[in-house]
């Protein structure tokens, strides 16, 4: 089941809110050893501070975090924009039907008893249809985001994977990329195919318009 909140409702979802900054300390600094912002357990940076939208991936046994990501407008700041100066390839993204997702995190421990019908992961599965479902009920034409080798990888099983529009070997960290989803209705339906989830994994549709707003 994927939930969805801004920063501005974090105080109503504090568990959430809570599991998932904690969630993503853990992969980013613990796991990859990427260096970010942790700060009492958490893993915060600017973009937090500017009302994304969050999708959260919960566990219906436990009620758990098991995954994560976020949006934001392409309209105003964005990490791309942090980014583009390792990219050798011009790119000016900037549109009210343009989102960029950041921040996909899975919580490993969950993720091993967590399964689609044909025993694939449910939360990466989960988190990639929420995604296209969220921005197909807002009206987004498409989705961009940075992304490393494994990232790219895992998006690629699911079905749906990005094209690519640009590269940068700059990093010490490894090669990253610019990916573009396009945001169709064909897009929902090849992640359900692969995955054997046929019914929405949304929590509740009816409060999207204002989570939107």
């Amino acid at each position: 089941m994927i939930r969805f909140f801004q920063g501005r409702e974090q105080h109503q979802y504090s568990r959430d809110a809570d599991e998932m900054f904690r969630l993503r300390a853990h992969q980013f600094r613990d796991r990859l050893g990427w260096d970010v912002n942790v700060k009492d357990g958490w893993e915060c940076d600017q973009f937090d501070e500017m009302n994304p939208l969050y999708l959260v991936s919960k566990d219906e046994q436990t009620g758990r975090v098991a995954g994560c990501m976020r949006y934001l407008p392409t309209t105003g700041p964005t990490m791309m924009r942090v980014f583009d100066q390792f990219f050798d390839q011009p790119f000016d993204i900037e549109s009210p039907l343009v989102w960029e997702g950041s921040r996909f995190a899975i919580d490993p421990a969950i993720a091993k008893n967590r399964f689609t019908p044909r025993g694939l992961c449910l939360t990466t599965f989960e988190l990639m249809a929420g995604a296209v479902e969220v921005a197909l009920m807002a009206g987004v034409e498409h989705v961009v985001g940075i992304m490393d080798r494994y990232a790219l990888c895992i998006y690629r099983r699911t079905g749906n994977g990005p094209e690519i529009i640009a590269s940068s070997d700059k990093l010490q960290t490894g090669t990253i990329y610019i990916g573009r989803w396009g945001i169709t209705e064909a897009a929902l339906e090849s992640v359900r195919e692969r995955s054997g989830i046929r019914e929405s994994v949304l929590e509740d549709t009816s409060v999207l318009a204002e989570a939107v707003a």
